[in-house]
């Protein structure tokens, strides 16, 4: 049996989780990015279901601020609370004082 690596990312508080929806979802994050947009057409090639399937997921992701809409509509990156968790994970951590 194969087993699944569902991106933490892809589980929402604000919809109940199936299997397909979090693998799809799951699909959707990895082709995301912080600095550049990616179009729904772009996302919906690569992960192989329809436009309105990903923007489905993506406007629940969006809901979650977990991803962001280019207002210009160019596309679609990771929120600016995701680049903010990110920067903090990736700073190095302070040593405490003894």
């Amino acid at each position: 049996m194969r087993s699944l690596n569902i991106n933490r990312l892809a589980y929402l508080s604000m919809l109940r989780n199936v299997k397909r929806g979090l693998i799809t979802r799951t699909e959707i994050i990895k082709h995301l990015d912080s600095d550049s947009w990616i179009t729904t057409a772009e996302i919906s090639k690569d992960v192989d279901v329809t436009p309105p399937t990903v923007l489905y997921h993506l406007r629940n992701l969006e809901r979650e601020r977990i991803v962001e809409r280019d207002p210009e509509g160019k596309g679609w990156r990771y929120g600016p609370f995701q680049q903010s968790e990110l920067i903090q994970f990736l700073s190095p951590k302070r040593k405490r004082k003894n």
